[in-house]
């Protein structure tokens, strides 16, 4: 009766609204300036990870950037990538770099 149609109104207009309604969470921005601000942080990371012999302790500021703009599914597959490159004896090459294959000048906005 009168209950569902009041809850089917609430959830419609609870899932219109994104992050409005307890049961969902806004969606991540995956726009072109987010993710190069990822790619790019992502990229200053691992490049402080190469030159420190992988000592993250020296990269803790990076590796908040890149966190903190990456989302956690991201970080998750380029830490992967980057291990599964570290054990072929590969080493990591930006798909976002500018410029000669191996360049380290990220890309900027």
């Amino acid at each position: 009766g009168t209950c569902m149609i009041g809850f089917r109104v609430l959830w419609e207009w609870g899932v219109r609204r994104e992050g409005m309604w307890p049961f969902t969470k806004p969606k991540p921005d995956v726009s072109a300036p987010s993710r190069i601000e990822c790619y790019n942080n992502r990229d200053f990371y691992f490049e402080c990870l190469d030159k420190n012999g992988d000592d993250s302790e020296k990269c803790k500021a990076l590796e908040g950037k890149y966190h903190g703009t990456c989302m956690k599914p991201w970080v998750k597959y380029f830490d992967l990538q980057r291990k599964r490159l570290k054990v072929q004896g590969k080493d990591w090459v930006s798909p976002n770099m500018e410029g000669e294959r191996g360049s380290s000048t990220p890309v900027r906005a």
